[in-house]
């Protein structure tokens, strides 16, 4: 399986093994791949937050956890009352006068305190309408190895708030996405938001009801009385509807995001006493990251509506350095994509065949039966691949795909497909051993015809993943987002 080619991460599951703390909370369980199978593995513990040493330094070999590692505990209790000490600097002068903010601390400052922070950037004065929004006021993380904020421009805000408001959602958790918390406090009077973000600068605007110092790889509170807060919040009445809206880091691993989400569920579940019910939710990633998220959360799916951030030169439609096909960034979801309406005065259309909303330049295919478009361009139906490519795609008869003309070798390339009959990585169809050896025959000879030729049911026009019979042959198992196949 592809999973056996990267790095193993084990998440600290409240179920599974316990893990050893670092001071961002559970760690990680990292296990190298092994080359061969009486080879030992090697495993180790680190930060779930960073992924830099210099910020985070801890490293623990997994054959040297003891029991007085594994209960060792970070007390952050005097760090975060001098947060909250801070905090009571801003609600000094209610008319702004004499609150101040130093951009190059970050603290908030008081008008005697300006003698210790001379040739500082610091912004003077602050209003009440400045505090209600600090994405607005803050510099943003720029640490891409740690937590880089980007922040969404209003006319995502303005599409969030309308999604909400069509679905009646009366609760929403903002998992890493700050100005959208602030956004629904100051323009919504039905919509209640609670912020979970990894940024302790929160805590000098936000009150425990509705912000959490929250680590989201690990799903970890770092104040106990801001679970309490948050639970509280989970808590539902029947009419009441609550999403959890997550923006997380791009670099960050979709294994961490999709159990802290199932965890978030489970939760909800509990304190509602539910059985099981699914939570809505918008998972904001880049359109190239669909495979990954679905491999972990195979029931959510991707919308159109490319998500636009203020502070990131390419990831917007403003400014020289945007993308010519727009931000890649989209909104992934479980929310069935009829029910969400995208702004027209945006460039998105309705599609009374597919029955949803989908961006301008997404034509429909009447050979695919659906609006195949992801990054921004107008997809073409190529025959011989049996499905629609990015339209400078060209097809290589070798690797039976579409792919760019420049610097194509076969070899790399279909070292990193997945076959369409065994679903394993690193070789395509018609070299599938597997599948030759069911089928008793020596090789599968090289076709160069003008159309494809399905090798499970060798009729012509469409590929093994499309087959309409590709059941009478196959057996498909998914378990946890990975899927095994067995021949019949």
């Amino acid at each position: 399986m592809e999973s056996r080619n990267k790095l193993q991460i084990i998440y600290p599951d409240e179920d599974g093994e316990p893990h050893p703390y670092c001071p961002h909370g559970p760690t990680l369980l990292f296990q190298a791949p092994t080359i061969s199978e009486d080879e030992q593995t090697y495993a180790y513990y680190a930060c779930a937050a960073h992924r830099d040493k210099s910020l985070c330094s801890y490293h623990l070999p997994a054959e040297q956890l003891t029991p007085q590692k594994l209960a060792k505990r970070y007390g952050l209790d005097d760090i975060i009352e001098q947060y909250k000490g801070h905090k009571q600097k801003l609600l000094v002068c209610t008319d702004g006068g004499g609150r101040h903010f130093c951009l190059c601390c970050n603290v908030p400052l008081v008008s005697e305190e300006q003698s210790g922070h001379t040739g500082h950037e610091i912004v003077w004065n602050l209003t009440n309408e400045m505090l209600c929004d600090p994405t607005r006021l803050l510099r943003p993380l720029d640490n891409d190895k740690a937590q880089a904020q980007y922040f969404f421009d209003d006319k995502a805000l303005k599409f969030f708030s309308k999604c909400f408001q069509d679905l009646g959602i009366s609760k929403v958790v903002c998992m890493g996405a700050p100005r959208l918390h602030a956004y629904l406090r100051s323009n919504s009077t039905n919509v209640q938001s609670f912020l979970l973000d990894f940024d302790y600068r929160m805590f000098y605007f936000y009150e425990d009801d509705n912000f959490a110092w929250y680590n989201m790889c690990n799903n970890h509170f770092f104040d106990h009385n801001q679970r309490l807060y948050f639970e509280k919040f989970l808590n539902c009445a029947p009419e009441q509807k609550l999403l959890v809206l997550t923006d997380p880091p791009f670099g960050c691993r979709t294994e961490l995001i999709a159990a802290t989400l199932r965890h978030l569920t489970r939760l909800y579940n509990k304190i509602n006493h539910l059985p099981h019910q699914p939570l809505p939710i918008f998972w904001i990633f880049p359109y190239y990251s669909e495979h990954y998220i679905q491999q972990e959360m195979p029931q959510l799916r991707m919308c159109d509506y490319k998500v636009n951030y203020t502070n990131h030169s390419s990831y917007t439609d403003i400014g020289d350095r945007s993308r010519k096909l727009g931000s890649p960034v989209r909104v992934f979801t479980n929310v069935p994509l009829e029910l969400l309406h995208l702004p027209v005065e945006e460039e998105y259309k309705y599609c009374a065949l597919c029955q949803r909303y989908t961006a301008l330049e997404n034509r429909h295919c009447f050979k695919c039966a659906y609006c195949p478009s992801k990054n921004g361009s107008t997809y073409r139906h190529c025959d011989l691949c049996g499905c629609c490519v990015k339209p400078n795609y060209v097809h290589c008869n070798n690797c039976r795909r579409c792919t760019q003309s420049e610097e194509h070798e076969c070899g790399m390339y279909q070292a990193n497909q997945h076959c369409w009959i065994c679903l394993q990585k690193g070789h395509t169809e018609n070299r599938c051993e597997e599948w030759r050896k069911h089928c008793k025959v020596k090789s599968f000879a090289d076709r160069f015809e003008k159309i494809i030729t399905c090798l499970l049911c060798q009729r012509k026009g469409h590929n093994e993943r499309n087959c309409a019979k590709r059941n009478k042959y196959l057996e498909e198992l998914t378990f946890m987002g990975v899927a095994e196949v067995k021949f019949k």
